[in-house]
């Protein structure tokens, strides 16, 4: 019922304050790692601070606050899996100066820490750590294989 109330809401927004907002989005977007003043999102959008916020979270389900910090965290992950950046690094690289605050926030959207991202992506390529460790990974001499 709420999805579906939702649905005529959004109807209900104009063209021009939908394209305000996907410009909102599009500006998150590109710039999550900074802190981006509510009173620049209201210049982008062309909007009032109350009619933004209450659009936003209309047609988002969720707040400018929550959208930005989600888009940081899927950020984080990618990182945290793909890469062999220390956490206190991933943090600094998607806008938090405190590896606490980025810590918390990254359990309460991912329900994982994310020392266990990094052990999980370690432990599914071990060979993506190895240069850390000096650590050398043997394969199999494919003329080992061949009959004699």
């Amino acid at each position: 019922m709420d999805a579906y109330l939702n649905k005529s809401r959004l109807r209900q927004i104009s063209a021009a304050d939908k394209r305000g907002l996907e410009n909102v989005e599009n500006y998150i977007n590109d710039h999550y790692a900074l802190d981006i003043p509510q009173e620049l999102l209201e210049k982008i959008a062309m909007m009032s601070g109350t009619k933004l916020k209450t659009l936003f979270s209309l047609k988002n389900q969720m707040s400018i606050t929550e959208y930005s910090q989600r888009k940081r965290m899927n950020i984080a992950e990618t990182l945290l899996s793909t890469t062999d950046l220390e956490i206190k690094d991933i943090a600094k690289s998607v806008g938090y100066a405190s590896h606490s605050r980025f810590t918390t926030l990254f359990k309460k959207y991912k329900g994982i820490y994310p020392r266990e991202v990094k052990k999980q992506s370690f432990a599914s390529h071990p060979a993506a750590d190895c240069h850390k460790h000096s650590c050398r990974r043997t394969f199999p001499d494919p003329a080992d294989s061949l009959p004699l």
